[in-house]
C-alpha cells in the first residue's frame, strides 16, 4: 500500500492550526503539545526536505541528460579513433546502451583514460583538445552532482519514512480527543479525520478556510 505522504502532511498542518485556534479547547491544546508537537515539526520539517531533494535532483537530472546528449556524437567519434589507433579494445558500443547514470560516467572515464595514456601522439591529443576533451569533463561533472543529488532525495525520502509511523501514532491519538472534544461532525474533526487507511487516505472534508 503507497503511502500519501504530501496528503498526510496537509493533515498534520491542519492539526497544527487546530491546536493553535484562538478559541481552542485547552485539553485539545494541551495534549496536543504533549504529543503531537514535536513529531508534527519533524515530520514537516522531513517533508519539506523531500521537496527540496527532488527540486535539485531535477535540475541536476535535467542538465546531466543535455550533458549526455552533447556528448553523444563526440564519444562516438573518440571512440571510433581509440578502436581503430588500439584495435581490440573494449568500450561500451554508446552512452545510451549504458543502464545506470554511473555505468556512463565510468564508460566516460574508461574512454578518457586510454586517451590519456598516449598523450603527445597526435590522435590523442586531438581528440583531448577537441569537443570529446571539453565535453567529456563536463558531463562527468554534471553526471556526478546528478548522482549525488539522487543519493541525497533517497536519504530524504528514507528520513521521512522514518518520521511518518511516530506521527502518525500520534496524529491517531490527538484525533480522538479531537472528536470526543468537538463531535464528529465538527469542523475541526472533520479536517483532521481521514476516511481510509493512512496509505490511501484522503481528508473526509478538504480545507475551505470557513
Amino acid at each position: 500500500m503507497t503511502i500519501d505522504y504530501e496528503r498526510f502532511a496537509r493533515v498534520i498542518t491542519r492539526s497544527i492550526e487546530i491546536a493553535d485556534e484562538p478559541n481552542a479547547d485547552a485539553i485539545v491544546v494541551a495534549v496536543f503539545k504533549e504529543t503531537l508537537a514535536d513529531a508534527a515539526a519533524a515530520y514537516l520539517a522531513a517533508e519539506a526536505a523531500v521537496s527540496t531533494a527532488m527540486s535539485a535532483f531535477a535540475k541536476e537530472n535535467r542538465e546531466a541528460l543535455d550533458a549526455l546528449a552533447s556528448l553523444d556524437t563526440p564519444y562516438r567519434v573518440a571512440r571510433a579513433a581509440v578502436l581503430a589507433m588500439l584495435p581490440g579494445t573494449k568500450l561500451p558500443d554508446t552512452l545510451k546502451s549504458q543502464p545506470t547514470d554511473t555505468d556512463q560516467l565510468k564508460a566516460i572515464a574508461q574512454l578518457l583514460d586510454l586517451i590519456d595514456d598516449h598523450v603527445g601522439k597526435e590522435w590523442a591529443d586531438v581528440l583531448l583538445a577537441g569537443e570529446f576533451g571539453t565535453k567529456a569533463s563536463q558531463t562527468t561533472t554534471e553526471l556526478s552532482e546528478s548522482i549525488a543529488a539522487n543519493k541525497a532525495l533517497s536519504k530524504a525520502r528514507s528520513d521521512r519514512a522514518a518520521a511518518y509511523g511516530p506521527t502518525y501514532e500520534k496524529y491517531l491519538r490527538f484525533k480522538q480527543v479531537v472528536r470526543n472534544v468537538y463531535g464528529p461532525g465538527s469542523k475541526q474533526y472533520r479536517r483532521i479525520h481521514l476516511r481510509a487507511s493512512p496509505g490511501a487516505s484522503a481528508p473526509e472534508a478538504e480545507e475551505t478556510g470557513t
